[in-house]
């Protein structure tokens, strides 16, 4: 059996990616900053401002959008010849990502497939005034005739978010939201990536799912609670097929 692989790096991602060997990565399953300048005003006690503080490189799409092209273009000769793409994006800059996305993936081939809803089980943060948003978007593309390795589901994924108190990222997702993800479009031993990595929790998704994954996280604190978390056993084996 193939030995699983499972590590958060610190750093600039546009570098770390380079570390990937050519055609190696079946999957690349990322949350970056959206460019919106969030940051939750909801956390009562200092453990919780801290986690609440602002996420590096949200300041404005262009900043955002900056970034993750930097980083596409050390990852994209990582990528395996048939591949697939999640790029996790908020309503408020959906329409910016779209045509970014696109324009960025075509040139290698990549097309989008879908566009999935990730359905919350809450309204959100966001204007008390207006409608809540109990959904984020995930953009899905594809390279190439790979079939897919789960069963065919509905494009909106219902996964209960995160409560206040587990969080170690103000973005951090729920691991069965990933493991749909990984499920999907990879096979046990397969490498996944998250350029973007946050709190980690791509990489204790694909630990539960049998894949080997790299995370890489900019930010010292986040990268600290993500090695952390993930070092403490925190998702080994709960999830394996």
């Amino acid at each position: 059996m193939t030995k699983l692989h499972h590590d958060i790096w610190h750093g600039d991602n546009a570098e770390l990616c380079k570390k990937f060997k050519p055609g190696t990565i079946q999957s690349l399953i990322t949350d970056p900053p959206f460019g919106v300048d969030n940051q939750s005003n909801m956390a009562k006690t200092q453990e919780g401002k801290e986690y609440a503080r602002k996420i590096a490189n949200d300041e404005s799409p262009e900043q955002a959008m900056k970034v993750f092209r930097d980083m596409w273009g050390s990852m994209a000769p990582a990528m395996k010849e048939n591949s697939d793409i999640y790029v996790v994006t908020a309503h408020q800059v959906l329409e910016e990502w779209l045509t970014f996305t696109r324009e960025l993936f075509g040139p290698q081939g990549y097309r989008r497939k879908a566009v999935l809803v990730w359905e919350k089980d809450g309204p959100g943060m966001g204007d008390l005034n207006s409608w809540g948003m109990g959904c984020e978007f995930i953009l899905y593309y594809k390279r190439g005739n790979r079939e897919r390795s789960d069963q065919r589901r509905n494009n909106v994924l219902h996964s209960p978010q995160l409560r206040p108190t587990e969080l170690i990222h103000p973005h951090e997702k729920p691991l069965p939201l990933l493991e749909l993800l990984i499920k999907h479009s990879t096979d046990p031993g397969d490498w996944v990536v998250d350029p973007f990595a946050g709190s980690g929790s791509l990489v204790r998704a694909a630990q539960r799912c049998g894949r080997s994954a790299i995370g890489i996280e900019y930010d010292e604190t986040n990268w600290r609670l993500a090695k952390q978390k993930l070092e403490s056993g925190q998702g080994e084996g709960l999830g394996l097929d």
